[in-house]
């Protein structure tokens, strides 16, 4: 295949709970994640030479490094010895610093399509594990659905799908980064956590009322 487009897809927490500050700085989780319909659009190229050109949708977005697509495309691209050079053009759609896993999506997306481009033979489990050291909503945005997550987001236990209802997503003129979030983080201060097992029930049910009722992120 020398062009490929792929749909990168939004994610939201259907609930979101910290449990502890672990050693390594980053948090130990419990949180359920659902797939939504919107999507950035992801155009993969081959080129002749062996760099790598990203468009990546917004002018102020970084093109080179710095972005998380970019360095999806650098690591299958040196763990797995391609020659060539690939051009990423991404449609942006999802809202940046919003909690959407924008980043994370367009990162999953262009790993799965290297893959399948190339014709590299990774299984899904093997793009996960290479997922992980980009960024911990890489993992889940691969496989997507309806998971509960824990650890810090790679421990995935699939659920049961709860796809078909309408979501209404507002963003407001300000975004916050995730990595500031759990920097500034006191779980001292935390009054009020959400009920991860009355969630997970009302998913197995499909019960839409109990679900929103409950929704929360710590």
């Amino acid at each position: 295949l020398d062009k490929l487009v792929l749909k990168a897809h939004a994610k939201i927490n259907l609930s979101l709970d910290v449990l502890k500050r672990r050693d390594d700085g980053y948090h130990d989780l419990k949180m359920v994640m659902q797939t939504l319909a919107l999507h950035d659009k992801i155009t993969l190229e081959k080129t002749e030479d062996n760099l790598i050109y990203l468009e990546p949708g917004l002018k102020w977005l970084p093109s080179g490094p710095d972005n998380l697509a970019y360095k999806a495309a650098a690591l299958i691209m040196e763990q797995c010895g391609i020659k060539n050079g690939i051009r990423i053009t991404i449609e942006k759609r999802i809202p940046v610093a919003a909690g959407l896993a924008g980043g994370s999506a367009d990162a999953a997306a262009v790993l799965k399509g290297i893959n399948t481009m190339f014709d590299i033979g990774l299984t899904q489990e093997e793009l996960m594990e290479m997922g992980k050291s980009l960024g911990a909503d890489v993992p889940y945005c691969i496989v997507g659905g309806t998971m509960l997550a824990e650890g810090i987001g790679d421990k995935l236990t699939r659920l049961n799908p709860f796809g078909g209802f309408d979501v209404i997503l507002l963003k407001p003129k300000v975004g916050v980064s995730t990595s500031w979030v759990y920097k500034n983080l006191d779980l001292n201060k935390v009054i009020s956590r959400p009920d991860t097992e009355l969630i997970l029930s009302a998913i197995a049910e499909k019960n839409i009322g109990i679900l929103a009722k409950n929704m929360k992120n710590v």
